[in-house]
């Protein structure tokens, strides 16, 4: 094998510093062993060793190898793209959901309606990425496993864990901080968000099935946080249309995982609760769901309120359609293994999702003129 043999600390001694060097030295004599370390506890076992090898050192050891001149391995310093990597900034694009009620009551131009969003939008966004933090620390071992989830910053050891965990902390002073500008209600729905994300970060996402609809909730959550911030009512039709279009979403993750992964029958996907036998019924079900956001569309669409709402009602129409048009492509190219691990993000990505995106944006401008 590898390994010759190990020394650990046990429940009788704290194996490091000057007990560390005195096994050693006990062991392969003095000048009889290599030895890499990283803190001023190894110093002493660098003194004692025929080749001392400096790795990522603090100040200490730092010093002592600029004295010795001991071969260095410095530290990968992370830059501002490995920092935004550890928050997942580009996710910040799914709280854009908060302004959904603005937009569908035609407030465009209601300037602290838009603030309060703006507001709004980056609290969610400091909380988000703070429990995106906490979410790639417990799943750091299994991302090493995975094909590109392991270039991650904590799997892929470019950031430390105590400066994440520092840095998620200051991210949930720093959203509830900015929700102290905002209606108390809000503070309760961030509330309920961290909850959940904890909740789902620390056991939901391992719970079959209740992961999926877990987060086509916490999506349909950013709609809630906007009505609070700005009084616009949500009405059923829109939260049942979030629901049933986040959760074939949702499921698509979950189908990209399963076959993005090499296991056999019977054994499940590390961290999740599904097996590879699943994927057809997840498939089945995710699509089911996308029809269901279509058929929930285009419901709203035939009601009254709408007429209350657009001049011209029949220009909404195409969006139905282009709905479900989206989301059946997300389905044929997860099922051809072309689809990106984050379906969210492949929609604000895609030039085909973007262009059917734009052109509903334009029918409801228009249709409400």
């Amino acid at each position: 094998g590898l390994f010759d043999a190990t020394f650990c600390t046990s429940e009788t001694g704290n194996l490091t510093s000057v007990r560390k060097r005195a096994l050693l030295v006990e062991t392969y004599g003095d000048g009889g062993f290599d030895y890499a370390g990283n803190s001023r506890h190894d110093i002493a076992v660098f003194d004692a060793a025929r080749e001392a090898i400096v790795v990522a050192p603090d100040r200490a050891a730092a010093r002592w190898q600029k004295t010795h001149g001991s071969e260095l391995f410095p530290s990968r310093k992370p830059g501002w793209k490995t920092i935004l990597r550890m928050l997942r900034a580009h996710q910040w694009l799914k709280n854009t959901l908060i302004v959904v009620p603005t937009v569908l009551n035609h407030q465009y131009l209601n300037l602290p309606l838009l603030l309060a969003c703006f507001l709004a939008f980056v609290s969610f966004s400091a909380a988000a990425s703070a429990i995106y933090i906490i979410n790639d620390f417990f799943d750091a071992s299994i991302d090493r496993r995975h094909p590109t989830k392991k270039n991650r910053p904590f799997a892929s050891g470019m950031l430390s864990v105590p400066f994440g965990l520092m840095v998620s902390a200051c991210l949930v002073v720093i959203s509830f901080a900015i929700a102290l500008f905002l209606p108390p209600l809000f503070m309760a729905v961030l509330a309920g968000y961290l909850v959940m994300t904890t909740a789902y970060s620390v056991a939901i996402k391992r719970m079959l099935l209740i992961d999926v609809f877990t987060l086509a909730t916490l999506y349909t959550m950013r709609i809630l946080a906007g009505a609070t911030v700005t009084g616009i009512p949500v009405s059923f039709w829109l939260l049942a249309f979030s629901i049933f279009f986040f959760l074939s979403l949702a499921l698509v993750k979950r189908y990209v995982e399963l076959d993005g992964t090499e296991i056999e029958k019977g054994i499940r996907i590390a961290g999740r609760g599904y097996r590879m036998e699943d994927r057809d019924i997840i498939a089945q079900g995710g699509v089911a769901a996308a029809f269901g956001s279509a058929m929930v569309l285009a419901l709203y669409i035939d009601g009254n309120s709408v007429r209350e709402l657009y001049e011209y009602p029949w220009m909404i129409w195409p969006l139905a359609p282009a709905v479900l048009y989206i989301t059946l492509r997300i389905w044929v190219l997860a099922r051809r293994s072309e689809m990106h691990d984050d379906p969210v993000v492949f929609i604000i990505s895609d030039w085909r999702s973007q262009i059917v995106i734009l052109i509903g944006a334009i029918l409801l401008v228009t249709a409400g003129l």
